[in-house]
């Protein structure tokens, strides 16, 4: 029986991932984030009543964070930088970007629709129990993507598939973007 909780240690392991990532063409710039169920969404939602799987409901009028960061890459290869808009989904809140040398560890597990923190990481700087997992970085092949944890949470299967594919095969960073309550 698998458990909800999430303890990964990441080591130079290899996942096969491949049901619908959606990758940016460009390597340069990563301008949005993407959405697994993106293509699937298209073929089910023939029915206007049915809600959209993984949708996340806006919560807050508050204005969307918008950040930005450097692409962990391998060697010498520069993939560029990510530049990120994400709607907040907590009332009061900050978000952190957290960067891992790989392997890493991150304990977490699915709770009320999200993937929540539930011990804490690194101490400058980390994620916080109680923070939500809103994005990380992924890769298909060589190609980097970030992957939108708050829309794909309830399915965690997914985001684990997710996770793993940033080893040291195709990088040897990750960035895990946290929202955390205020």
């Amino acid at each position: 029986m698998k458990s909800p909780s999430l303890i990964l240690s990441l080591l130079a392991s290899t996942a096969i991932v491949s049901n619908g990532f959606v990758i940016n063409n460009n390597p340069t710039r990563i301008s949005r984030t993407t959405n697994l169920y993106e293509q699937q969404e298209e073929n089910d939602n023939d029915d206007e009543e049915a809600a959209p799987t993984g949708s996340i409901e806006r919560l807050t009028s508050r204005p969307d964070f918008a950040f930005s960061f450097e692409v962990p890459k391998k060697g010498i290869a520069d993939v560029g930088t990510a530049e990120v808009t994400l709607p907040p989904i907590l009332e009061s809140s900050e978000l952190v970007v957290v960067r891992y040398a790989l392997p890493f560890g991150l304990n977490a597990e699915p709770q009320n629709g999200q993937v929540i923190v539930t011990k804490d990481g690194k101490a400058d700087g980390g994620e916080r129990v109680g923070d939500v997992l809103r994005q990380t970085t992924y890769w298909r092949g060589n190609q980097p993507g970030l992957f939108d944890v708050s829309k794909n949470a309830e399915n965690f299967d997914l985001v684990v598939q997710a996770l793993v594919t940033n080893d040291l095969a195709v990088a040897d960073e990750i960035v895990l973007v946290f929202e955390r309550p205020c």
